[in-house]
């Protein structure tokens, strides 16, 4: 078989794969639609994709990796690279699922415990929130994004200004140049959500 014939074989079946998602997500979702604005297109035409779909891109990313992490289930930087690429695009529940895959193979893993974490806490469930931040400083003492994500869940989500001044005052004691910290400051001293 030719190579470029096997090639163009295999972008139809990823193409195929991705609009038979589309579909089902759509029929799914009770046709519910919205138009997304493709990146870097001026002017902007968009595409027009079922609610909470990400873009095409992404969503071909996605797939490669959940492949990759799926064919080699016992590699947990394979696992950590799907969860961090559903992190940033704020899949919280998804990212959540890939984190504690990643981290029954490497428990000690503080990044990756801070980062479920913070998906914890963007789902709403705080105290698993508070638990996986604790976890992440006793495996990396002063980690300074776990600190902060500690603060924030407790003045947030706990609403215990002392509880995050804590968490406060030990990262900006270790990590006096976070570049987050002035903004955390201003939020202890205005309350969460104000100006």
């Amino acid at each position: 078989m030719r190579r470029d014939l096997l090639i163009t074989a295999l972008i139809f079946t990823a193409v195929g794969f991705v609009a038979g998602y589309v579909y089902t997500k759509q029929a799914s979702e009770g046709n519910a639609r919205t138009t997304l604005q493709q990146p870097g297109v001026p002017g902007g035409s968009g595409q027009d994709l079922p609610q909470g779909h990400p873009p095409i891109d992404q969503a071909q990313r996605w797939l490669a990796l959940e492949q990759q992490a799926q064919a080699r289930p016992d590699e947990p930087r394979t696992l950590l690279e799907l969860a961090n690429f559903l992190y940033d695009i704020q899949r919280w529940e998804e990212a959540a699922v890939w984190y504690e895959r990643a981290l029954t193979l490497d428990p000690a893993n503080a990044d990756a415990r801070t980062d479920l974490a913070t998906c914890k806490f963007n789902l709403g469930r705080i105290d698993e929130a508070i638990a996986g931040y604790t976890r992440a400083l006793k495996d990396e003492a002063n980690k300074p994004q776990a600190l902060y994500g500690l603060a924030l869940v407790r003045l947030r989500g706990k609403k215990d200004a002392a509880g995050a001044r804590q968490a406060y005052e030990q990262l900006r004691r270790h990590h006096p140049d976070f570049a987050r910290l002035d903004v955390l400051a201003r939020e202890l001293e205005t309350g969460p959500g104000r100006p």
